[in-house]
This record gives structure tokens, sequence and C-alpha cells, in this order.
């Protein structure tokens, strides 16, 4: 998902605990699934994301293989549809990453102590149904 930047309309709300690093947004574990839930009242859907590490000194390590992704909007889903079930999808597969990971040990693969886990965010990207559709363009071209 590296090409994906974040819509510049994501509310205030949602954007609350995040922490901004190039066009991704990172929350952290605990304030993700309160971001995650307000996207969808605000009609976003949830691509999915990735859990990384983002270091003081502007070092980001990016766990690709620790990733929560939706599976993609069906033909004849409604936006509605989409939304509710995208974000559920994340979630879950969110949580089930927090419960089953051992952070402190993909720390220690990376060199790095245990204090690290304190930089873990979860980036997440959300989407309207024209982003999706701009997108979806884009694959084309």
């Amino acid at each position: 998902m590296k090409d994906l930047s974040q819509p510049d309309d994501l509310p205030a709300d949602v954007l609350e605990g995040a922490e901004p690093r190039g066009n991704e947004y990172g929350w952290s574990p605990q304030s993700f699934p309160v971001a995650l839930a307000r996207a969808q009242a605000h009609g976003f859907a949830c691509l999915g994301g990735q859990f990384q590490f983002r270091l003081n000194d502007g070092t980001t390590c990016e766990m690709y293989w620790l990733n929560a992704d939706s599976q993609d909007r069906m033909p004849e889903e409604s936006w509605a549809d989409y939304c509710r079930r995208s974000c559920s999808e994340v979630r879950e597969k969110f949580e089930r990453l927090i419960s089953s990971t051992d952070f402190r040990k993909e720390a220690s693969a990376w060199g790095f102590g245990d204090s690290v886990t304190n930089n873990l965010v979860f980036v997440a990207y959300f989407v309207t149904e024209t982003d999706l559709a701009n997108l979806a363009a884009r694959k084309l071209t």
C-alpha cells in the first residue's frame, strides 16, 4: 500500500491520536480502534494497514508481514455495506495481531531493545468512495 496517501479530508476526530509521517498516519494500538470506528461513522472504508516502529530519529521499521487488510469491494456491494465490512475485517485482523504478536520479539529482530515497543503504531488507509474509484482508475493506466 505504499503508493496510497491519506485523503486530505480525514475528519479531526479520526486523526485524534495519529502521528503523521510522510503521507501516512500511524495510530497507537490503543487509539486505532477508536479512529477506525469514527472513520466508519463518517462513511470511510478501511483498506487495511500494518504495524510499524517509528523511531525518534525518523527511522521507520515497517512490519509489512503484520498487516490487517480488508477484501476488495464486491461489484454489487453498496458503499455503506463496504464501509461496514471493510472496517470490521480490519478490526478483527488488527485485534488478532495485537493479541498474538510478540512485539518485543519483533523489536529484537530489528536489533532494538524493548523500549522501541513504545514507538509502535498501526498505519491505516482510509478511503471515500471517490478515493477508491480514483485508485482503481490509476491501476488501469
